[in-house]
């Protein structure tokens, strides 16, 4: 008798415990509907229930909040708030990153900023522009060089070019009267062929006329030795033929007497 009231008092709780089973007359669980439910087993992530279907087994997440706190589970609401927590977190986190390190992050990872291209090609545009102003004053000062060694030979050759020297293809006329060719040569400059018998004539003449050997002619109807010969007439001091032809009999009357 005693030791039947002992194990009495031992089994007791689980009775009890087995009393608290809960029971539900109808659970709505998302689009399925259960009825006469009992709850016989509850675990850490679902529970076991006896409904007029049959046996079931449900998820934790699954139940509604006040099923949950029914059956002794956390509310969810405490998992929804550890979330928010953590995106709050994170947001305030990526707020203070700067600007800086994203623009090095950039330049490592090779992007670019849209805006860069468009600067860039603007640059371009401008290095381009710049380069067609320094080609053309550059050619400019080459013409005016040109024209200045022109005049300098006419005037020393004895007839001083005048201003149509510095005018493009007028310039011809001067450059042939101190030659001693008639203008008409002009004609011949535009010529094919003849252009070079031309070329060739003024050449010799000019550099007689210049009192210069005929060897200065020839270099100067040679390409890359005509610049040096053109250079050398313009800017060597040598009197013309025909006042020396004017000293040689002048000399030779002094002799004779």
């Amino acid at each position: 008798m005693g030791m039947a009231l002992a194990a009495l008092l031992i089994l007791l709780p689980e009775i009890v415990s087995a009393a608290a089973v809960e029971k539900f007359d109808l659970l709505q669980i998302g689009t399925r509907t259960y009825t006469n439910v009992t709850v016989t087993t509850r675990a850490k992530n679902h529970i076991f229930i006896n409904h007029a279907g049959g046996i079931a087994s449900l998820k934790i997440a699954e139940l509604p909040l006040g099923i949950k706190q029914q059956l002794g589970y956390a509310p969810s609401g405490v998992g929804r708030v550890a979330t928010n927590t953590t995106v709050v977190w994170a947001k305030k986190e990526f707020a203070k990153i700067s600007v800086l390190p994203l623009k090095q992050m950039n330049q490592k990872l090779g992007l670019k900023p849209s805006w860069i291209p468009s600067v860039q090609l603007s640059a371009r545009k401008l290095l381009a522009s710049k380069m067609v102003f320094v080609v053309l004053g550059i050619a400019l000062l080459l013409y005016l060089l040109h024209c200045y060694c022109c005049a300098l030979i006419c005037r020393k050759a004895g007839h001083p070019a005048g201003a149509l020297v510095w005018l493009p293809i007028l310039q011809l006329f001067p450059l042939l009267r101190a030659a001693g060719m008639s203008g008409w040569w002009c004609l011949a400059f535009c010529v094919p062929l003849l252009n070079i018998v031309a070329q060739v004539l003024w050449c010799l003449n000019i550099a007689k006329a210049r009192g210069k050997n005929v060897w200065v002619g020839v270099l100067l109807f040679l390409p890359i030795t005509n610049l040096f010969m053109f250079l050398y007439l313009a800017f060597s001091d040598s009197d013309p033929v025909e006042e020396q032809e004017q000293r040689g009999p002048r000399i030779m009357s002094l002799e004779a007497t």
